[in-house]
């Protein structure tokens, strides 16, 4: 299967004087990922959720540098060691919440990323996992977008590798655009990534 490149919006927050230790942490983290600097990202993000104690959020941040930031890695070495310690944070962060959409998604994610550097050895072994990932997460969350794009761009890809025509699954995207636009959290910092991707994964429904 060809690689699939994902590449992820950060998240820009409006700074208040009223901010928490918390907030101004994750900000930063925030910052320092997207000024290209993942390791220190990771690092603050982990020592947040030390902190904060029952927040699965700092751990599932940490976790979605180390997955993002092995697409642009060829080392296989560095790859394997950043998908393990990125499975070790999500397995942190299920300790602090249950049936978590989020977390699947980003398990399907981590998934791929094997997937996409050794297709060879993992393509067999985990693509049926990538598949139940996507479909649990739409279960707990019907309307997920983030479940619904990549889902989709996974579909793509299979169908491209099988030699089948991806645009069957172009009406998906049409639905996650439809999901980002309706999409509303509470919860500070929140996952809300992914909408903008929709183009890029349109780039399949060409032609």
């Amino acid at each position: 299967m060809k690689t699939i490149v994902i590449i992820l919006a950060f998240f820009t927050i409006t700074a208040t004087n009223a901010q928490s230790s918390y907030e101004k942490g994750m900000i930063k983290a925030f910052e320092l990922w997207g000024n290209k600097n993942p390791d220190e990202a990771i690092n603050l993000f982990e020592r947040i959720a030390k902190a904060e104690k029952e927040n699965w959020l700092p751990y599932y941040y940490a976790a979605q540098v180390h997955i993002i930031t092995t697409f642009s890695i060829k080392d296989a070495e560095v790859i394997e060691s950043r998908l393990k310690k990125a499975q070790d944070y999500l397995n942190e962060a299920k300790i602090y919440t249950s049936n978590n959409a989020e977390i699947l998604i980003m398990e399907a994610l981590l998934n791929t990323a094997y997937v996409a550097y050794n297709p060879a050895v993992y393509g067999m072994t985990l693509s049926a996992k990538v598949e139940q990932l996507y479909q649990k997460a739409k279960v707990l969350e019907p309307k997920n977008p983030r479940a619904t794009l990549y889902h989709a761009e996974w579909k793509m890809g299979g169908a491209k590798f099988f030699g089948k025509d991806p645009k069957a699954f172009c009406p998906e995207i049409e639905k996650a655009i439809l999901y980002f636009e309706n999409e509303s959290h509470d919860i500070p910092f929140y996952p809300k990534w992914g909408k903008d991707q929709v183009k890029r994964v349109q780039e399949n429904c060409k032609g």
